[in-house]
Parts: structure tokens; C-alpha cells; sequence
């Protein structure tokens, strides 16, 4: 994984492929920062790097979801 915050982000909103409005990046990334130092001083029960991107994709609609 990238070595910097901005690296991190940018890497990350490219492989979710988020396309961002104008102006949402800038809250967007304070709010990644955000929670990435709350990760840090809390902790996570399981490596932040290691969880898959698709656990942050909805469900598809049409699906048999209980």
C-alpha cells in the first residue's frame, strides 16, 4: 500500500471507482484521514489494509438478500 495518506487515498478511491463531484474530495479525504487515525489509536479487528474493497460495495439490487 502507498506510503502516505494522499497516496492511500488516491489509490483507494481509483480502485472503488469513485468518481467524485467537484469539491467532495477535499471532505472526503479529511474524513479518510479521519477515520484512518481512528483505526491507528483504536484499532481494528482485522488488518485495515487486508479488508477487501468489495466489502464497501452495496449489494446488487434484484438479489435474493434476507
Amino acid at each position: 500500500m502507498a506510503d502516505t495518506k494522499e497516496a492511500q487515498f488516491a489509490a483507494e478511491t481509483s480502485l472503488l471507482g469513485l468518481e467524485l463531484l467537484p469539491g467532495q474530495e477535499a471532505s472526503l479525504f479529511a474524513a479518510y484521514v479521519a477515520l484512518r487515525e481512528i483505526v491507528d489509536l483504536v484499532g481494528a479487528d482485522y488488518p485495515f489494509e487486508a479488508e477487501p474493497a468489495h466489502v464497501f460495495v452495496a449489494a446488487p439490487s434484484g438479489g435474493d438478500e434476507k
